[in-house]
């Protein structure tokens, strides 16, 4: 997807032509300094601002005023890449060229403003109550994680992974700073990204481009744009060069055995294509090593897989064993890593798993919400366009070389077990 850059009153603002949908996605991109202390409070945010305005102060208003445009669909969300702090707030709505009305689009942009911009408040703050029941949500779902073995085991084991990164990668809830949210630092936080993170605005779809460059300078008039920051950009991990073994037993149940490793390459565009591969390859499908070797073939563990996390330069294996085949487990797992690591990695498997990246990607595209996400995510960090023609063609010029020359370096950092008392 082409990404065409317009300066707007010192704005920054990304045009994503596309004929191809009925529906304009629009978003606005708040970025600045990752700051974990800031983890809870912003995700706080992405919760509370899409409940409620000034203006249509409870959700029932709200609702209403996005069904009256055609059903706007509004979201949010906040993540971090690397030591990039991001807040997006989305709106997707019918083009006028579809409709009778010809200010769909404009009244569909105010609104995302008014959610943005005019909260609801207190005496200025944003209001005790809501920020109180989101803390109880959180501490619910903190007790109802325990009870979930798959989620509280993923959450634990991150936080033993991500023990020497806890400054780059965000987790949430933040227990160390929990509780200290308050009505104050939450609106404090909100001042801080208005008024001081970096907003950049994307927008896809069919529109006149001159026609959009003076709605978006009339509607952002009141909108003092900031410099582009410099985050000194960095994603990458930090390991103390030694295992990180951890045991957790409970009373029943099968052991769950997660392995997080240290990839120690950088993260560029070539080498995500190459992991992301390798990712596949390894435990990423029915027919990956992992898969083939560890459950059919050794019955050791019901499911198996691995995981890459670009944003953050992170892979994981996560399995579930009998405590019986514990040590047998591991074994297999770092017999499958050695065995890519010297290049034994059939042709029919790299075929396959080109072909299954090939099909993902066409088909997670086939949305211009999920083109526009990853258009955000990739200019961010590159500061070029998503083209997904030629993220295929990357792929399908991958060699096993290639692979096995990245991936020789990969060393365990942290095995996380969850096993049940002698």
């Amino acid at each position: 997807m082409k990404i065409i850059k317009r300066e707007i009153d010192s704005l920054n603002v990304y045009y994503m032509p596309n004929k191809k949908f009925k529906t304009i996605d629009m978003a606005f991109v708040f970025t600045n300094k990752f700051d974990p202390k800031e983890i809870n409070e912003r995700n706080f945010l992405t919760e509370i601002l899409m409940e409620t305005t000034s203006k249509y102060n409870n959700q029932e208003k709200l609702s209403l005023a996005c069904d009256n445009l055609y059903g706007l669909d509004k979201t949010s969300n906040y993540h971090n890449v690397g030591n990039m702090s991001i807040t997006t707030f989305m709106a997707r709505t019918i083009n006028d060229k579809f409709v009778d009305e010809s200010d769909v689009f404009s009244a569909s942009l105010d609104l995302l403003l008014e959610i943005i911009f005019k909260p609801k408040l207190f005496n200025g703050l944003i209001p005790k109550k809501g920020v109180e029941e989101l803390k109880e949500q959180t501490e619910e779902l903190l007790l109802s994680i325990k009870q979930n073995k798959n989620a509280y085991t993923y959450y634990q084991f991150m936080h033993e992974y991500t023990r020497n990164n806890r400054d780059t990668i965000a987790i949430f809830p933040e227990k160390r700073y929990f509780d200290d949210i308050s009505s104050i630092t939450v609106t404090n936080i909100y001042k801080k990204m208005i008024e001081e993170d970096c907003l950049q605005i994307f927008i896809a779809g069919d529109f006149d481009h001159d026609k959009m460059d003076e709605l978006i300078k009339t509607k952002m008039s009141f909108y003092k744009a900031k410099t582009n920051l410099d985050y000194g950009f960095q994603n990458q991990f930090i390991s103390d060069n030694k295992l990180n073994e951890v045991t957790e037993k409970e009373s029943t149940g099968q052991s769950r055995i997660f392995i997080g490793y240290n990839l120690g390459f950088d993260v560029t565009k070539k080498n995500a294509s190459l992991m992301t591969l390798f990712d596949e390859i390894f435990g990423g499908y029915e027919k990956s090593k992992l898969f083939s070797n560890i459950r059919e073939k050794l019955q050791l563990s019901y499911y198996v897989y691995s995981r890459y996390n670009e944003d953050n330069n992170l892979f994981f294996v996560n399995l579930e064993t009998s405590k019986q085949n514990l040590k047998q487990a591991l074994e297999a797992v770092e017999k499958e890593l050695k065995a890519c690591q010297m290049g034994e990695i059939s042709d029919e498997l790299f075929i396959q798993a080109k072909t299954n990246l090939t099909k993902r990607l066409e088909i997670a595209m086939d949305s211009q919400t999920k083109l526009l996400l990853h258009n955000i995510i990739e200019y961010l960090k590159y500061g070029s366009a998503f083209d997904l023609e030629n993220k295929i063609k990357t792929i399908q010029e991958i060699t096993k070389e290639e692979i096995v020359s990245l991936i020789k370096n990969i060393t365990v950092d942290t095995i996380y077990i969850y096993t049940n008392e002698d």
